[in-house]
């Protein structure tokens, strides 16, 4: 709590927020403080997980992800196999885990950052993707493993040049996996290693706590971006949903707290016997 508040302090300092700031964190920064996982909090995590994964009551629920109005009249809906290319990519789309371990261009890499979150309307400011208030709160980071011309680092993707800012120059592939839950997704094999992360006071300091919301929204939308152009790329894709919190943000270089990581996505070429090996071009 006292770092919540130490870096709450830090961030208000000198902008004239002084008359009308309260000390107390917000909801929603407890509320993201309190969810985060750390190596300790994460065995007990992983635990319920699997204790849930080996019930069986519990399987036969989740085997049944959709609501079902049993005794309702019904209103039959036409037939929609695709017929364009962006219903093509939508249907072909699966989170793929395995990879040939071959690189990516960096022209694939390029298409992959600026269909996620590209400033698409060179006249304004608008992205690939609907924002509240068009305050555009994430920040998008490539850890390249295999990419053409590209040494292994940590970058940060730069927006208004469509460039990417080197964070840092080094191999940091053994640190993040000890980071970040992969368990079957090879990431040895894969070609990039993205990480959205979310600077909140961009929309909380107009929309407070529901801006939480709206962040995480935008999160979404940009991992279904970026897997959807994966998809139209040839390429594989997984979003990971397990990580340690600080741990990443310490290999990032941000703080954790103003700015934190929202969402690891994995891409790489797809290995023989995976789903979008089996589509391939004939989905397009």
């Amino acid at each position: 709590m006292i770092e919540i508040e130490r870096q709450t302090l830090k961030k208000f300092a000198g902008k004239g927020f002084r008359a009308t700031f309260q000390l107390e964190p917000s909801l929603s920064e407890l509320y993201h403080e309190n969810t985060k996982l750390s190596p300790m909090s994460s065995r007990a995590y992983g635990a319920w997980i699997g204790q849930v994964g080996s019930s069986s009551v519990l399987k036969s629920v989740m085997r049944q992800p959709y609501k079902v109005y049993t005794l309702m009249d019904q209103v039959a809906l036409a037939s929609t196999p695709p017929r364009n290319y962006l219903e093509s990519q939508i249907a072909a789309r699966r989170s793929i885990r395995t990879y040939t371990g071959e690189s990516l261009s960096q022209e694939e890499l390029a298409r992959l950052l600026f269909y996620s979150y590209g400033r698409t309307d060179k006249r304004l400011y608008y992205r690939a993707v609907p924002s509240g208030g068009a305050l555009y709160p994430l920040e998008i980071y490539a850890v390249p493993l295999n990419v053409e011309g590209l040494e292994r680092g940590v970058y940060h993707y730069n927006v208004e040049h469509h460039c990417l800012d080197v964070v840092r120059r080094c191999d940091r592939l053994e640190e993040f996996k000890q980071s970040i839950w992969f368990e079957d997704i090879h990431i040895d094999d894969a070609a990039v290693l993205f990480l959205i992360t979310a600077i909140f006071q961009r929309c909380t300091l107009k929309y407070q706590d529901r801006g939480y919301r709206m962040v995480l929204i935008e999160a979404g939308e940009v991992g279904q971006n970026m897997i959807l152009e994966a998809t139209a790329l040839g390429l594989g894709s997984c979003l990971v949903g397990g990580f340690h919190d600080d741990t990443v943000s310490e290999l990032l270089e941000i703080d954790g707290v103003n700015e934190a990581p929202l969402l690891p996505v994995v891409v790489g070429r797809v290995a023989a016997g995976e789903p979008a090996a089996r589509n391939g071009e004939g989905s397009w």
